[in-house]
């Protein structure tokens, strides 16, 4: 019997986009997808999941939330949700240790 791959996926859903990005089993991105969600939020995750399944039917997926419009989402769907500030500084931390400071603007963080 073939084992089932498993691989993570982050979902971001901020004030205008959705935005998923998929790992294999080697933490090497095979998707990612960025869309403007016109203010349709869940519909916007319930897509980006229809894809994920029509792609990679075989696999399980991991999923994690993230995004100033995540958090009832993920609370709704039982996906465990990480603050994106704190998300990008466990990231900066595996990826570049020496990095003592980092500057992020983007959506309603640049306003």
């Amino acid at each position: 019997m073939k084992k089932q791959q498993v691989w993570h996926a982050g979902i971001d859903i901020g004030s205008t986009t959705t935005k998923i990005a998929v790992l294999d089993d080697r933490n090497q991105m095979i998707y990612s997808e960025y869309v403007r969600h016109h203010s349709h939020q869940v519909k916007s995750v319930y897509e980006a999941l229809l894809k994920l399944a029509s792609l990679y039917p075989d696999a399980a997926f991991h999923i994690a939330m993230t995004g100033s419009g995540s958090k009832l989402i993920s609370e709704r769907l039982g996906l465990p949700f990480i603050q994106e500030v704190v998300a990008n500084a466990l990231a900066l931390r595996e990826l570049y240790g020496n990095v003592r400071t980092a500057v992020e603007l983007g959506g309603q963080d640049a306003k």
